[in-house]
């Protein structure tokens, strides 16, 4: 499973693609399906595509702009996906991915991301993260680069644009 920062990429790349006025809420929302840290659920219903359409269905409310809201579907949804293309070492593995259809656990088996420790205790606890880290950060910058880069051309190329 990927690490906030690769969560956050996955935003980043959401946003920039989609509604780059919304960066920092796309940011976000890929990382926000880590909240069910906080009740002990982890891999469950927040790491679905129904929790993703949720969450743009409540941005769509909140800000009226159907752009953002698609944005933050698609990077609620990339977490989703990290997590199903990642390594996992913990049951149940996989994510709940098609809630609230079914409750079945998705894993790809693909082991694109690193499992992230967190069992501080272990010799090779940082090591292993910061390589994680580095990982990812090679997987997903050049992606993130590229959605700025096109959107930054997109922007200059409209006609009446300086």
């Amino acid at each position: 499973m990927p690490t906030p920062v690769g969560h956050a990429l996955g935003g980043l790349i959401a946003g920039a693609a989609v509604a780059p006025s919304g960066l920092l809420l796309c940011a976000a929302a890929g990382v926000l399906p880590d909240i069910d840290f906080a009740w002990g659920g982890h891999n469950r219903e927040t790491h679905s595509l129904g929790a993703a359409i949720i969450a743009g269905l409540i941005v769509l409310a909140w800000k009226r702009d159907p752009r953002l809201a698609s944005a933050v579907t698609l990077a609620w949804a990339s977490h989703v996906l990290f997590d199903w293309l990642g390594s996992d070492d913990t049951p149940p593995i996989g994510v709940m991915a098609l809630w609230p259809l079914n409750s079945n656990f998705y894993f790809a088996d693909a082991f694109v991301f690193e499992a992230i420790s967190r069992r501080y205790w272990l010799d090779n606890f940082y090591t292993h993260n910061a390589w994680a880290v580095i990982k990812e950060i090679l997987i997903l910058g050049p992606i993130t680069i590229t959605a700025f880069l096109w959107q930054v051309r997109r922007r200059y190329r409209r006609p009446g644009k300086a």
